[in-house]
Formats: C-alpha cells, sequence, structure tokens
C-alpha cells in the first residue's frame, strides 16, 4: 500500500482532509475524461455492485468515495498509463506542442527540422537537471523544480502560454527517455487533467542559464 501511494504522490496528487484524503484534480478529471464502460469496469474490479441507469459523475462518486486510497492510487496510475504510457518521447513531445498550439489559436507548431543535437552542447547536468547551449541560447530543464528555460526571442512570447520552444524540445529529445517521459507526462497531466493546487512546471525566459 506505502508503494502504490508513493507512485500517486509524485504528481502531488492527495491533500488529507477531515481524515479522508481528499482526491486530486488530475484523477478527478482523469475519471471524467473516461469512458462509461471503462468506469463501470473498474467499479466492478473493486467489487462495486453496478446500479443500473446510474449517471456517470453518480458513478464517478461512488468510486472516490467508497474506495480505498490504495485503489484509487492504482486506478489514477492506470489510466495515466492507459493514456500516456504506450507513446515515445516523440510522440509525448508531438502532443504537447499540438496541445500548445490548440492552447494559444496557433495553426502549427514549431518546427524542429532545423534543429541538429550534434550542435547542442552540453554546459552542466545531474540526475535531473541539464543545461544546454543552442544557438547560442542558453536552455535548462530541471526536472526536480519543474522548470524549463530557454533565452530564445520565441521562448520570451511562447513562455508566458506555458508553451514549449524548439530547442526545449530539442533538450528534451537528448536528455535520458525515461526522465524526458517523465517530464512530459508529468507536464501534460498537469496542463490538461491538473486544478489550482496541481503542481505546475516554471517557464522561465532568460539568457543566463
Amino acid at each position: 500500500m506505502m508503494e502504490e501511494q508513493k507512485k500517486g504522490s509524485q504528481y502531488g496528487l492527495t491533500v488529507t482532509h477531515g481524515g479522508k484524503s481528499q482526491q486530486s484534480s488530475i484523477l478527478v478529471n482523469l475519471l471524467r475524461d473516461t469512458s462509461m464502460p471503462m468506469l463501470n469496469y473498474l467499479a466492478a474490479h473493486y467489487g462495486l455492485h453496478r446500479i443500473p441507469g446510474q449517471s456517470k459523475a453518480v458513478l464517478i462518486e461512488r468510486l472516490l468515495r467508497q474506495l480505498p486510497e490504495a485503489a484509487l492510487s492504482q486506478i489514477e496510475n492506470d489510466l495515466i498509463a492507459g493514456r500516456y504510457g504506450h507513446l515515445s518521447v516523440d510522440e509525448l513531445l508531438n502532443v504537447a506542442l499540438v496541445s500548445d498550439a490548440r492552447r494559444s489559436g496557433r495553426a502549427g507548431v514549431p518546427r524542429l527540422d532545423d534543429m541538429n543535437p550534434e550542435e547542442a552542447v552540453l554546459v552542466d547536468s545531474s540526475v535531473d537537471y541539464w543545461v544546454y547551449v543552442m544557438h547560442g541560447y542558453d536552455v535548462v530543464i530541471d526536472l526536480d523544480r519543474r522548470k524549463l528555460k530557454c533565452g530564445c526571442p520565441y521562448f520570451e512570447f511562447s513562455s508566458r502560454r506555458q508553451a514549449i520552444c524548439k530547442h526545449i524540445a530539442c533538450g528534451l529529445t537528448m536528455i535520458p527517455e525515461v526522465y524526458a517521459r517523465k517530464a512530459l507526462i508529468d507536464l501534460l497531466l498537469s496542463r490538461e487533467y491538473g486544478g489550482p493546487h496541481t503542481p505546475r512546471w516554471e517557464f522561465d525566459h532568460s539568457q543566463a542559464a
């Protein structure tokens, strides 16, 4: 049970409230974005009897109210895996870029064909922190602090909308895959399914790393 709670806690998903954990916005919104047949399957799998004619909202409320925290944590992880677990780094990156374009009303996404990873210079790194210089711009990917940083002119504007520039996108393809997937999934979850208390990523435009 402790291991399952730790998996869920990596996204900051539960808060103690009145003796019971108040479920995260991410879990609630994932459930709302799940089909009714799948919700019925989950309810049956965890021992909740089916009530004919019940609405989706009522079924979600039953799941949140009646299932223990360990089961809800497992459901959350399963739903996250179902949405993003099969996607590669390039596919996750494309989802993020398309989402950026949709939210900002742009017709297209940043072109990455002029980004040559061999031209990027790694100037600093640790387990979950990387600093590159690309096209003369400092690019920082900081998983621990949920921070993305670039000094390019495009990011000066896109950072205000929490949109990724081509330099950060290129950097995410160069760091180890496990960390890139973790960063992109966390970013997508916070933007697509998060609420006011969900940890957010910081988008910082500045020249100095």
